[in-house]
């Protein structure tokens, strides 16, 4: 059975949302949010930043940044094992609202390393006019 992007996408998020909770991140915009999600620390153990509102024990940030590598060689996998590139450009076309602007750099930048401009350039332009503005 062949799985869809966003099938791909949905059994990501629950990896992801495995993963943080594994690893103790949680998320605040001020010092009192801070203090309400902050996760348990190991006696001696301090949280670092991880950019973006999120914080981890800093015990926990090799574990975090190898599951998070790991689930990235998955999702690849899974993009290329259910003939899914395409679906996926166009999605992060989409998801960036590149039909709308005309500019492909932030899905370009999202897709990452392993499409290239000309591939992403390519699925625009035929996918361009099956979207309604």
């Amino acid at each position: 059975m062949t799985l869809t992007i966003h099938e791909i996408k949905a059994e990501r998020d629950k990896r992801i949302s495995a993963i943080l909770t594994k690893n103790g991140v949680f998320f605040a915009f001020s010092n009192e949010q801070f203090l309400a999600n902050k996760t348990p620390l190991d006696e001696g153990d301090k949280y670092v930043s991880m950019g973006m509102g999120g914080y981890l024990p800093k015990s926990k940030a090799d574990s975090y940044l190898k599951d998070m590598a790991d689930d990235d060689q998955w999702f690849k996998d899974q993009v290329k094992a259910n003939d899914q590139r395409r679906a996926h450009i166009a999605y992060e076309l989409s998801n960036h609202e590149c039909y709308y602007t005309g500019d492909i750099d932030s899905a370009v930048s999202a897709l990452g390393d392993d499409y290239t401009f000309d591939e992403v350039h390519e699925v625009y332009i035929q996918e361009r006019q099956n979207v309604d503005y």
